[in-house]
């Protein structure tokens, strides 16, 4: 995940940040505010702009694949915890890129931070759509979290259009971004998402409330992520006595890595339509929890794993996630 500007002077620094985790996978939450009824019971297909076949890589995430320069095709993670667009060092050298925009931004990771470069990009196509004259970051990609891809699509590109994920025909789908704007959609969850700008510049990132243990908890959207985590305040918050892990597994961001030290399971995680049960939380304070949010204020990260095994779509133009829903996961009538 990435913070990022929209714009930046020569020489200026802007607030980024990256959290791309190498992980087992996991169920995600998020908010589901209505299920609506409509006129629709899939969403409209005939109408998309590019179809990209995707696969689920280690750790949960959505991965597919891009042509960056002519030039590929190369592994891109989706990552709507970013809202700038990076590709790792590696790719960079293998695409020859040498012409820095003299610009950069500020990269906050897990743990630390860093500044990092702006790069040109002459194209960046998924499917039949093209993103011409891109400015992305470039990364070390020296941590286990760059493993098994090249870069990621951030919010930058993402808000080009509406998102839609098929299970069924494995293809992600980008749409015209007003198409599913006003439209309702029986059997479909609808999840409020909350724009948030951070920093002086205005880093964007998508934010939602969710039910743990029936206490409210502010989630980040973040489809880069491959694990919940939450920090100590809203592990207290819940009454929880997190478990103390002995193996040390290493939690991996796109700058740093760090050690998992506790762990808790909820019995309940609950949305305003939706239930699921049993959902593992990594607890850890990490530096990045304190840059979205004060560190003493409950806080969780939730990300690709509720979308990886469902439809969905991201309706940037209504700040809102459809998610189809099977009856087993829907709440219990009151």
């Amino acid at each position: 995940m990435l913070f990022a500007p929209t714009e930046m002077n020569p020489g200026s620094l802007a607030i980024a940040y990256h959290h791309g985790m190498k992980l087992a996978p996991s169920k995600f939450l998020l908010l589901t505010a209505l299920v609506l009824c409509g006129c629709a019971s899939t969403l409209d297909q005939d109408g998309a702009l590019a179809l990209a076949p995707y696969h689920i890589a280690e750790g949960g995430r959505i991965v597919v694949e891009a042509h960056l320069n002519d030039q590929g095709p190369f592994r891109f993670a989706l990552d709507t915890g970013s809202s700038i667009s990076v590709v790792f060092d590696k790719l960079r050298k293998q695409l020859e890129l040498d012409s820095a925009t003299g610009k950069l931004v500020i990269i906050h990771g897990l743990v630390t931070s860093g500044k990092y470069p702006i790069f040109n990009i002459s194209r960046l196509k998924v499917g039949h759509e093209s993103w011409v004259d891109a400015r992305i970051a470039v990364l070390p990609g020296e941590t286990a979290a760059s493993e098994g891809i090249d870069g990621l699509l951030g919010i930058d590109f993402l808000r080009r259009y509406a998102v839609g994920f098929s299970v069924e025909d494995r293809v992600l789908r980008l749409y015209p971004p007003d198409l599913v704007r006003d439209r309702s959609y029986r059997g479909w969850a609808s999840v409020p998402l909350e724009r948030v700008n951070i920093g002086e510049r205005g880093a964007m990132l998508y934010f939602f409330d969710v039910e743990i243990e029936g206490k409210a908890v502010p989630a980040l959207f973040d489809l880069g992520a491959g694990q919940n985590l939450i920090n100590w305040p809203a592990a207290s918050s819940l009454g929880l006595a997190p478990t103390r892990r002995e193996d040390r597994e290493i939690l991996s961001g796109a700058l740093e890595s760090t050690s998992v030290v506790a762990q808790f399971k909820a019995s309940e995680v609950k949305t305003a339509g939706i239930r699921w049960r049993d959902e593992l939380f990594l607890v850890a304070d990490l530096g990045i929890f304190e840059t979205i949010r004060k560190a003493d204020t409950p806080f969780t990260i939730l990300g690709s794993g509720l979308f990886n095994q469902r439809d969905f779509v991201i309706d940037f133009v209504s700040n809102r996630v459809l998610v189809r829903v099977a009856m087993d996961e829907a709440d219990e009538p009151q």
